[in-house]
């Protein structure tokens, strides 16, 4: 088990977003990504995503998030940290800066920064998306967050011993209940900091939060963590891309189905994937006692049984109310371009331009 939550922002509230000048790194990234012969609209929608991908930055400073992992246009890795650094953010900004040259960076459709953080209960690995246009009833920026249960970090430790550390909570149904309901109080208290932290620092009111309790189920018995299955196809960003350190954390939640399944646990208020983050589906309520959850049995998926609807936790962020004429008229144009105007907020708040300011 781990938890996601989602946070995204009501397009009908970008617009309140001040715009504001960009910092040195920020403004060498709107330089190359407006590179050539581009419209005024492309460059308007490309600053204003810059813009507030800038504000998010400092969201996360704010929130002592400063450990960046991936950083990619279109696809495309500029940096990705395999070797565990910490603080990285600076050098990720400066291998964008030399490896971007003119024949790709007329303008971009979508950026993509992925940051780890820890505290005491949690491994987090969070997904930032800032898509510069995109289709009627999609969110240009969204933020995934998936939390680890940091005490069953399995660095050094069989199989045998991690289910050892984990037996306790599965003794009962209570126990596992309770154990659940903590944790999944704790991820939510980080995500509504994040929240408030979103809100006061840019200025926006109307912030959407989703949270989700996941549990892997995997097709094959994963014996060790070096046994574990990556998903490494485009476009992938994920927990299941296999970051540096996060088999560690990951691994546990490989068990947890198998777990559930010897110790006759029902799972609650779940949705469920496969090793490698295929979605299953949702379920109010399952048995775990099935051979579905026995990773001992080769399961076929095919006929596992979801529910159609989703939990009453999950928030729905999908009805934007946006009208046939509004639709039309926002389908290609995207919500980024804010205004007609290009001038920048004399209030800097996220630095100035001096040199020193990278």
């Amino acid at each position: 088990m781990y938890f996601e939550g989602n946070i995204t922002i009501d397009p009908s509230q970008l617009t309140q977003i001040e715009k504001v000048k960009p910092t040195k790194a920020f403004k060498r990234m709107l330089h190359y990504l407006t590179m050539g012969n581009v419209s005024d609209k492309v460059e308007r929608e490309t600053f204003s995503a810059l813009s507030i991908l800038q504000q998010l930055n400092t969201v996360l400073f704010h929130s002592n998030i400063d450990n960046i992992v991936r950083l990619s246009h279109d696809g495309i890795d500029f940096y990705l940290d395999t070797q565990g650094k910490e603080g990285d953010l600076k050098e990720a900004f400066d291998a964008y800066d030399l490896e971007v040259d003119t024949s790709m960076s007329v303008y971009f459709k979508k950026l993509v920064m992925i940051m780890e953080h820890e505290d005491h209960n949690f491994k987090y690995l969070l997904e930032i998306d800032i898509n510069r246009t995109h289709d009627v009833g999609e969110y240009p920026i969204a933020i995934k967050i998936n939390g680890l249960l940091k005490q069953f970090n399995s660095k050094g430790k069989e199989r045998s011993s991690l289910e050892n550390e984990m037996k306790d909570l599965f003794q009962d149904q209570e126990k596992y209940n309770a154990f659940k309901l903590e944790k999944q109080h704790l991820f939510e208290a980080f995500l509504q900091e994040l929240k408030v932290n979103i809100k006061s620092l840019m200025k926006v009111d109307d912030v959407k939060l989703s949270v989700k309790s996941k549990i892997i189920v995997p097709t094959q018995k994963v014996a060790s963590k070096e046994n574990i299955r990556y998903k490494r196809e485009y476009g992938d960003y994920g927990i299941h891309y296999g970051y540096y350190g996060f088999d560690d954390f990951l691994f546990y939640s490989m068990l947890w189905s198998n777990m559930s399944h010897n110790n006759n646990i029902t799972i609650q208020d779940s949705f469920f994937e496969t090793e490698l983050g295929h979605d299953m589906g949702y379920m109010e309520s399952v048995d775990a006692s099935s051979d579905y959850f026995n990773d001992e049995i080769t399961s076929n998926f095919d006929d596992f049984n979801t529910d159609t609807s989703s939990s009453s936790d999950d928030i729905v962020i999908d009805d934007y109310g946006i009208t046939e004429s509004e639709s039309e008229e926002n389908k290609t144009g995207g919500w980024f371009d804010l205004s007609d105007n290009d001038t920048w907020s004399d209030d800097d708040d996220f630095g100035s331009d001096d040199d020193d300011d990278w």
